[in-house]
């Protein structure tokens, strides 16, 4: 087996550079790892900038041309571009037959994602998407005390994931707030991820209804600029999720919480206690047994999470933490790595990415119409 992946990447913008740090520090921080990756190419919409970073991360060379990038010998790209940008480049990747990482959510809309998993099945490629959430120690106590089955049936969950990052009026127009580039604001943007912790942890949606308001309705066109622009995405929802095993529960998403910078919390309650919860306190949940009536933290006495590698494999030690972001988005990139490696799928494949693009399409119809709850599956 290769010890070193080519990647591409697609796009640089915030998160590129997150991913490129993500496969730059693999070697750093792990002492003897399963693989690396060489940035082998970057593919942009225009060059010049950001030359220091590109030297520091070891990307080998930039490219405008899609041609040119495809050129490389790549063993993996990954998709960093806006949302409406992420069709055309996993199309040019699957019909190459290169395995695929994208950014969530899969598509700008449910009828993208589908064309992207159809290219993928058809072309038998490997593919992964960046719900990172999932990396977590704490979401993977969180998962193995549940299957366990010591909790006994979920009856209920509420979750919310608050940012601060749109407060402020004077922040100009930019593609994620435009829905034709990004198909949502903060529910698609933040919410993804609850929606697929909830997938994951507890069950597969059956019924979706959601409220949403934009607060800022017209921003800058530009930073200082009078000239404004209408923003037609959420700056807040509210979505309940009616679970196939009949649990139901909560998701609330904002970019506009004040004081709150970065805040994701998840309480499951079940028939014989509750789980919670709180980014602050990565790698560890709490948990309340019913039948002793007592709080429990700390490292729990639950195995591995069956069919996925130990978590001390993709994500990083204490002593080499990054901060919470990073280390997720590292640990998604480097099972991904392992992944291609070794030729085994991902537990986060675009079939998974497509179910939380359908939630996530039922969630902006049930908004925009009677607010009511819509049956899944969503037809085409």
């Amino acid at each position: 087996m290769k010890k070193e992946l080519n990647v591409g990447l697609v796009g640089l913008g915030f998160i590129g550079k997150i991913h490129a740090i993500g496969y730059r520090d693999i070697a750093l921080c792990f002492p003897e790892p399963q693989v690396t990756a060489n940035l082998k190419a970057v593919l942009r919409t225009s060059l010049g900038r950001d030359q220091a970073f590109i030297k520091t991360a070891g990307i080998e060379m930039e490219t405008t041309s899609i041609e040119e990038f495809f050129a490389q010998p790549l063993d993996l790209v990954d998709v960093c571009s806006p949302s409406a940008m992420h069709t055309q480049y996993v199309l040019e990747a699957a019909r190459r037959g290169i395995p695929i990482y994208c950014e969530k959510p899969l598509g700008k809309d449910l009828a993208d994602a589908r064309i992207m998993a159809e290219a993928a099945t058809q072309n038998n490629i490997l593919t992964h998407i960046a719900f990172t959430q999932r990396y977590l120690p704490a979401i993977r106590q969180m998962k193995a005390a549940l299957d366990s089955g010591k909790f006994g049936e979920v009856l209920n969950f509420r979750s919310n994931i608050f940012h601060s990052s749109y407060l402020d009026p004077r922040r100009p127009m930019a593609w994620r707030l435009r829905f034709a580039e990004s198909g949502g604001g903060a529910f698609a943007d933040l919410g993804a991820h609850l929606i697929d912790l909830v997938k994951y942890l507890i069950g597969d949606a059956a019924k979706v209804g959601a409220k949403m308001r934009t607060f800022i309705k017209e921003r800058p066109v530009s930073r200082g600029s009078h000239q404004t622009e209408t923003v037609d995405v959420d700056d807040w929802a509210l979505c309940t999720l009616q679970l196939k095993n009949g649990a139901i529960g909560h998701i609330e998403a904002t970019r506009m919480a004040a004081g709150i910078s970065d805040e994701i919390k998840l309480q499951i309650f079940c028939r014989s206690g509750s789980l919670h919860f709180d980014a602050g306190n990565p790698n560890e949940i709490r948990i309340h047994d019913l039948k002793t009536g007592r709080w429990i933290s700390g490292k729990l006495p639950y195995p591995d999470v069956s069919g996925e590698r130990p978590i001390t494999s993709t994500y990083p030690g204490a002593k080499y933490s990054q901060g919470r972001f990073q280390d997720t988005h590292m640990a998604s990139c480097y099972d991904f790595l392992q992944c291609v490696q070794q030729n085994t799928p991902s537990q986060s494949d675009f079939q998974s990415a497509l179910a939380v693009q359908e939630i996530l399409e039922a969630a902006y119809r049930s908004a925009h119409t009677t607010e009511e709850m819509l049956n899944l599956p969503l037809k085409p």
